[in-house]
């Protein structure tokens, strides 16, 4: 069973109120940047993460299977994907993917 499939869209305005919530409270997995390599960890920093989650404006939110969000932002190169995780005391970052392409997620919306 694929965890990571998403199974249900989420509207950007219910991801920034829950941005808003947690805005104090976002913390980023030590997963998040294990798979880095020394370069890619000058760029992707824990606070650039907390960054784009909260001030910029996703393409896309997703829930997936396990639960965990997904969010998918626009770059020049295609698009980085935010895994992450509501915690009862906080929002975490649990890791982040760059991918060519974002799932339709208006398919998911038309099922409804």
């Amino acid at each position: 069973m694929d965890t990571t499939k998403i199974i249900e869209s989420v509207s950007i305005h219910r991801l920034k109120r829950i941005i808003s919530e947690y805005k104090s409270k976002i913390n980023v997995s030590p997963h998040a940047l294990d798979h880095l390599s020394d370069a890619q960890r000058k760029v992707f920093k824990e606070e650039n993460l907390r960054n784009i989650l909260s001030r910029e404006t996703p393409r896309g939110v997703g829930l997936q299977r396990n639960g965990r969000y997904a969010a998918f932002f626009r770059k020049k190169w295609g698009y980085l994907r935010i895994i992450f995780e509501l915690k009862s005391d906080r929002l975490e970052i649990i890791t982040f993917i760059n991918t060519d392409y974002m799932p339709n997620l208006k398919l998911l919306e038309d099922k409804k």
